[in-house]
């Protein structure tokens, strides 16, 4: 089996998800209660991460805090709730879809590659985002609720980004032979290092300083 294994926030989408959400959520008159409580949760975090007092605090560590401080916003609502404000969200996020990347998976569907997308995003937005383009696996972070429908924020929650996405990519596929120098993998962070690193393919899309320099000194692809 062949993988193409596409990053979501910044690769697939321009958008990046989290800002685009709340943006949405803004819009659309959803408790101004709780976006206050987000705001006050990150701006601890923001602080920390823009004064650089703790170096082990990096660009992935402050996403992944926001990512668990985000479901906040969904505080006493029950799961199909949820689901709804993703649907919605989703088919926005659609109109901004990268058509290089679009085509990019359009070409590797019709050349018998499996769609893989791996993203830090929820699996309740995955999903929804799947309905508007051909993906065979949805990778993401997984979200646990209680036995009344509201989201258990008392869950451990793995955020699928940085060194986790390899972890969950081989996991999902341990049972399947994978032809990975076959493979290939599109990313547009320096974040996105380790799952790129994995095929015999990996392009760089809109790349960030850190990995342009990457794709550069091992003269991989680079889509822009």
């Amino acid at each position: 089996m062949k993988l193409a294994i596409y990053d979501f926030d910044g690769t697939l989408c321009k958008e990046e998800t989290i800002p685009f959400l709340i943006a949405f959520y803004r819009k659309n008159n959803y408790s101004y209660r709780k976006l206050g409580k987000f705001y006050l949760k990150m701006l601890g975090a923001t602080a920390k991460y823009v004064s650089k007092i703790d170096a082990s605090f990096d660009k992935e560590k402050y996403r992944e805090t926001a990512a668990k401080n985000f479901m906040l916003l969904f505080e006493e609502m029950k799961e199909e709730e949820i689901i709804n404000f993703f649907a919605a969200s989703a088919s926005e996020l659609a109109k901004s879809f990268n058509p290089m990347v679009v085509a990019s998976i359009e070409e590797r569907k019709a050349d018998d590659y499996h769609i893989v997308l791996c993203s830090g995003a929820n699996t309740l937005l995955l999903n929804e985002v799947a309905q508007y383009i051909s993906i065979d696996t949805i990778i993401g972070t997984k979200l646990h609720f209680l036995e009344d429908g509201t989201y258990d924020f008392n869950s451990e929650l793995f955020v699928t980004t940085g060194k986790n996405k390899p972890i969950a990519l081989l996991d999902r596929f341990m049972n399947k032979t994978i032809d990975w120098q076959n493979s290939c993998a599109y990313g547009d962070s320096f974040y996105d290092y380790d799952i790129l690193k994995l095929t015999g393919t990996p392009v760089a899309v809109n790349p960030d300083k850190g990995l342009r320099e990457i794709a550069m000194e091992n003269g991989w692809d680079i889509l822009e």
